[in-house]
Formats: structure tokens, C-alpha cells, sequence
């Protein structure tokens, strides 16, 4: 091969004196070796060599991976965090030799044995990642909807096109408990089922932190050998990987070296064209950028990141899952219930009560069909819709709260786009007065006021009550959305 290392001709380059030192310590075969692998350059930390072929690679890596990472630390100092190689020709199956400066046949056939067991040997060790998955979590149990779909079809698109431009880098964000983690591990066994061939790394982000803060550990106590296995291992896992996938980066936030590091695999991973996704508690702009030297307030509920990892957050492509709306609700509740013993009869309307007052998250919803479940198994509870209102007012904290013609009219005002105000109002349009007849109704239904008191809260007579209520009764006998929206209304005030 040409050897490029001609390019840093100048007396005493960080690559002459590594090869000095390299070649010291060589045999006439290691020495031989060397003179095929080419230097490109130090960038962002990374010391930039080149092989004419895969098997080469192999070898480099695991005959002179220590003595590499020894000598490069000695030139460069702690500006150094590891070598790359690249390969130049990766299509033969054998090494070329035909351009490598001529040596004895003997050597030359040394090389060529040693690099072919060497990379048989590590391609029959190399164990594929065994991953860390919840058997539940793929794409077909996860629930989509308006609050999600824009992240699933996010995610879907890199797993038919891992390491595109267009999507790399992704960042999944959200608050806990809304699918982060389902999406991640979906993607990773889709990837495992449908490419067998790509290395894919789901992690924490603590399992990143802790793997670096290992490097750092073993450098205090300078047990060198230790540091270059550790390197190794960190280099073998998330840099030589084709996707990875990494949640919670914002546990990230006090081990600053740590992003630093995170930074700059995101840079190498993108100019290698690997895939990376990573997910977090919330939008890059939310998080607090830290400047270069400050560091995180102890026991901050904030999210801070240092501006080097922040950079790359801010310009990727971020999509975010918001709290689940009362579609997506709704189809939780039918899918996580379906092993719980629902009288049939009232099942639908049952996940209709339960779906109709907001939940902040999907663990939520499943405490709640959790807490139905156990009723029924402890106390032997039939789980009707009755049961389940009555269960459901008894579990909130005092017991359950006693609505008021207030709590009504703001209720209804809210579901019809109004202000309380409207109802009280001598306004006789139908974008007012329906709304009204239907708090009308609901405070007969269940509040104790007598007819009058509720007129007089509306400023209307108590015959006026009467003909409002009656009219909605015959209205609602023919109109069944509007029949569906006040059962809406009347289970989110029970509930």
C-alpha cells in the first residue's frame, strides 16, 4: 500500500516517534507489519491509523492495542482517549501485500498466518451482545397514538434504515413513564431480528457512566494494564458497535468527562455512518447548558449538560411524546385490562370511566388496572361499572369529593370551549344554550340542589329549569354524540 505516513515528514512528528518507540519493542515480523499501517491524524482525541485490510485490523488490535495506547498516552498526554483504524480495502479476502515495501518470504508468510488465525480465532470468539430486553416491548404492543406517533414513525424509519443521515442523530424525549424505553427496546430486537448481521448495544446511560468511570478508577491506582483492558472493552462495545441505543442521558449529569466522551462518539459514530438514539426526560432546549469549567448544582432538580454534548443535541433530530390523550387512553386501557375479569357487559364503558380524567403516564394507568385486579383477586369485588366508579372514589385520598354546582359549570364551560361565565349569560345561541341545558342536567343529576337554587345560579326561573332539563332529556334520546359527550362529562366529574 502507499504509505501515507510520508505526509508528516517533519522531523520528530508524533507518528516518527511512536514509531520509534513501536519498533523497539517489535520483532523484525512486528517491524515488517508496521510499515503498512499509515497515520491520517490526532483528531477530538482520537489517533487516526490506517490498514490496507480487515485482517490486518484484526491484528493490530490484538497483538499491539496495549503498546499503542501506551505509547500514543506518552506523546499526547490526557489528550488522548484512543486509536481508530481504518480499513482502506476490506474487499479481498486475503491481505495485499503487493505494494507493502518488499520483505523475506519468510516473514511475509508469517504475517500472512498469523493475521488469518488471529482473525478466524476472533471471529469465533466474538459473542454477539446478549441484550437486556423486557419480552413486552416491541413495536406490536406499543400503543400509538396522537401524543406518540410522530417518535414511532421516527423510530420505525431507522430500523429499516439503520445509520441514514437524514435520521442519525435521534433523540427520543419525554417524561418518564410514556414509552421512551418501549421504543428503544423495540427497535433493538426489530434490528436483531430483521439484520442478524449488525452489532446493536441497548444501555442505560449509568451502564455508559459506569463502564467510563471504570477507565478512571483503575488510572488512580495506575494499574495500567488494567486501564488498557477497560479501554478496550469500552472501544469493543460502544464504538465498534453499528447501533447504539442509550436511555436516560440525563443521569449523565454530574459525570462531566463522561459527556465529553459521549460527545465525541457522537461525532465519530456519525462521520463512521453508525446509528445512535438516545432517549431523555425532556426537549434539548430545556436543559440547562453548562459552560465550559461550571459545573452542576448539587441536588438541582434541573437538568443541566455541558454545552460540548448539548451542541450536537440541540442539531440532531429530536421528537417528543406527550402525555397520552383520551384516544391513546383509551386504547391502553383496553389493551393492558384484557386479563382482568370486567363484568363483559360494562367492560367498554368501564375503560370509557377509567380513560376519561387525564393520567400523566402509562405506569398510571397500569397502577390503576393493577389496583382493580388485586380488589378482585383479595376481596373477591365483581368488577362492574358501579363497583369500579365506587372503588374508584373510595381510593382517592378523604374519600370521595362532593361536586357542587360550581365544580359543574366549570367542568361543562371547559368541555364546550366556554367560559363559566357564558352559562349565566343571556346569550340563547346554540353554542351556549346547549352547554347550558347540559349543566342544568348534570346539577340535578348529582348534586342535591333543589331546582330553584340551581336557577338562581344560572339567573333563570325554576320553570325554566325544568323545560331546559326536559328538552336536553328528549335531545339526547335522539342525538348519541351528544348522549356520548355528557356521559364523558358526567364520568370525569365522578371520577
Amino acid at each position: 500500500m502507499d504509505n501515507i505516513a510520508y505526509l508528516l515528514n517533519e522531523n520528530g512528528s508524533p507518528w516518527d516517534r511512536a514509531l520509534a518507540v513501536i519498533r523497539k519493542e517489535c520483532s523484525e515480523f512486528g517491524a515488517a507489519f508496521f510499515d503498512a499501517v499509515g497515520f491520517e491524524g490526532f483528531f477530538e482525541g482520537y489517533v487516526c491509523l490506517t490498514v490496507p485490510d480487515s485482517f490486518r485490523e484484526t491484528w493490530l488490535n490484538s497483538h499491539y492495542g496495549a503498546l499503542l495506547r501506551k505509547t500514543f498516552t506518552d506523546l499526547y498526554g490526557s489528550d488522548f482517549v484512543d486509536y481508530k483504524v481504518r480499513v482502506l480495502n476490506d474487499s479481498s479476502a486475503r491481505p495485499i501485500l503487493q505494494n507493502t515495501p518488499q520483505v523475506s518470504k519468510e516473514v511475509e508468510r508469517r504475517i500472512l498466518a498469523t493475521i488469518a488465525n488471529s482473525s478466524a480465532n476472533q471471529a469465533c470468539k466474538e459473542p454477539v451482545e446478549k441484550l437486556n430486553l423486557y419480552e413486552k416491548y416491541t413495536f406490536e404492543n406499543f400503543i400509538e397514538g396522537e401524543s406518540n406517533f410522530m417518535a414511532l414513525k421516527a423510530c420505525r424509519t431507522i430500523v429499516e434504515h439503520p445509520g441514514d443521515s437524514a435520521m442519525n442523530l435521534l433523540l427520543v424525549y419525554g417524561a418518564p413513564g410514556l414509552g421512551k424505553t418501549h421504543l428503544l427496546q423495540s427497535m433493538a430486537k426489530s434490528l436483531q431480528q430483521d439484520r442478524p448481521g449488525l452489532r446493536i448495544v441497548y444501555c442505560p446511560a449509568y451502564d455508559f457512566l459506569r463502564d467510563f468511570a471504570a477507565i478512571g478508577d483503575a488510572a488512580k491506582v495506575k494499574d495500567w494494564s488494567r486501564v488498557n483492558q477497560l479501554k478496550q472493552e469500552f472501544s469493543d462495545r460502544y464504538e465498534h458497535c453499528d447501533v447504539l441505543l442509550m436511555d436516560d442521558i440525563q443521569l449523565l449529569k454530574c459525570g462531566l468527562k463522561c459527556q465529553a466522551r459521549l460527545a465525541m462518539l457522537i461525532k465519530y459514530m456519525s462521520r463512521m455512518g453508525r446509528q445512535m438514539v438516545l432517549s431523555s426526560d425532556c426537549a434539548p432546549s430545556k436543559f440547562k447548558k453548562l459552560s465550559q469549567g461550571e459545573r452542576p448544582e448539587k441536588n438541582s432538580p434541573s437538568h443541566e449538560l455541558t454545552a460540548e454534548l448539548l451542541n450536537p443535541l440541540e442539531n440532531c433530530v429530536a421528537v417528543g411524546i406527550a402525555e397520552p390523550d383520551f384516544n391513546t387512553r383509551m386504547a391502553l386501557i383496553r389493551k393492558m385490562s384484557e386479563g382482568i375479569p370486567f363484568v363483559e357487559s360494562d367492560r367498554e364503558e368501564i375503560c370509557r370511566y377509567l380513560a376519561i380524567q387525564p393520567r400523566a403516564n402509562v405506569r398510571v394507568i397500569e397502577g390503576i388496572l393493577n389496583w382493580l385486579r388485586a380488589m378482585h383477586v383479595l376481596n373477591n369485588v365483581e368488577l362492574n361499572l358501579s363497583n369500579v366508579k365506587r372503588m374508584q372514589a373510595s381510593s382517592k385520598s378523604g374519600g370521595a369529593s362532593i361536586l357542587t354546582v360550581d365544580n359543574i359549570m366549570e367542568a361543562v364551560a371547559a368541555e364546550f370551549s366556554l367560559e363559566p361565565r357564558m352559562l349565566c349569560s343571556k346569550r340563547q345561541d346554540a353554542g351556549v344554550s346547549i352547554p347550558r341545558k347540559v349543566a342544568m342536567y348534570l346539577c340535578r343529576e348529582l348534586t342535591t340542589e333543589s331546582l330553584k337554587s340551581i336557577g338562581d345560579t344560572f339567573h333563570r326561573d325554576y320553570s325554566t329549569v325544568i323545560s331546559s332539563i326536559n328538552s336536553l332529556t328528549e335531545q339526547l334520546d335522539r342525538d348519541e354524540a351528544l348522549r356520548r359527550h355528557v356521559e364523558d362529562i358526567r364520568y370525569m366529574l365522578e371520577s
